[in-house]
């Protein structure tokens, strides 16, 4: 059934919201930390137009989804996107991921029995699969460590330079203050110990395993990751490329959205 503010209830008894428009091939939209689905509405907008079906769907404890005190943690949300896609019996799936839902997305492919059944096409979005920095590995958020991880999943500390960020168009600046939560509203008491299981997990083997072709997309100005990273999660694909955006942060999908909706297309068309 396609529609807006659709529910489904989760294994686990958790209701999620989800939109359902456009006819054709599915694209599917998982959203960042924090982040909602209705910031896709440019993407929506396009595809829809375009001839696609459109699934953006928030999170538990996001958006419009319930706020369960169970199932903070990173596979829960993986469970969440694949009884999504079963329920709705998608095929040949463009799944698009956004920081945080990059690695929902990994966590799917991880422990789905064949996650490629239903998707294959895969655009991650300024996400690093390890956000923690070591000895072997530097490409996690700029200053996290594994000693400073669970101030910064505390906020006890800056751990991202927003003097990076450039400034969103009018138009979309004035959406993201128009949605609630608001950063300043989010339950971020509740959704703690996700933010933690974020941060420590490890998705780097699975990367090397993902078997449909892969966008890879990250902002030259981006407040978290180094360049190297986004190089080598997209080299690491057996089918991956990297597009930069100059004029973009963490959200090319928002600083650039025009940009990106083109090459969104471009790419689900050669796929």
């Amino acid at each position: 059934m396609s529609g807006t503010n659709l529910a489904l209830q989760t294994s686990d008894g958790v209701t999620l919201r989800y939109d359902d428009e456009g006819e054709g091939r599915p694209v599917v939209f998982a959203s960042g930390f924090q982040a909602q689905s209705a910031y896709f509405v440019w993407q929506r907008d396009a595809l829809v137009q375009a001839g696609y079906r459109v699934v953006r769907y928030d999170h538990r404890c996001h958006g419009r989804s319930d706020i369960p005190e169970h199932g903070q943690r990173m596979s829960r949300l993986a469970l969440d996107l694949g009884e999504l896609l079963s329920a709705l019996d998608l095929h040949d799936v463009v799944l698009v991921g956004h920081s945080m839902g990059v690695n929902v997305s990994l966590a799917h492919f991880s422990i789905a029995p064949n996650p490629w059944e239903r998707i294959t096409a895969f655009v991650a979005v300024d996400q690093s699969p390890k956000i923690v920095n070591d000895d072997d590995w530097q490409w996690g958020i700029r200053g996290i460590t594994e000693q400073n991880v669970f101030d910064a999943a505390h906020f006890r500390f800056e751990w991202f330079d927003n003097g990076r960020e450039p400034a969103m168009p009018d138009n979309v600046k004035e959406l993201i203050d128009s949605i609630e939560p608001s950063w300043e509203t989010f339950p971020f008491d509740k959704v703690r110990r996700l933010l933690i299981d974020h941060m420590v997990s490890d998705w780097r083997d699975v990367v090397p395993r993902i078997a449909v072709p892969t966008l890879v997309i990250t902002g030259r100005h981006t407040p978290f990751y180094e360049l190297e990273g986004m190089r080598w999660f997209a080299d690491s694909v057996p089918d991956g490329r990297l597009s930069i955006f100059e004029q973009s942060g963490h959200d090319p999908y928002l600083n650039e959205y025009a940009e990106f909706n083109a090459q969104l297309l471009e790419f689900i068309a050669e796929h």
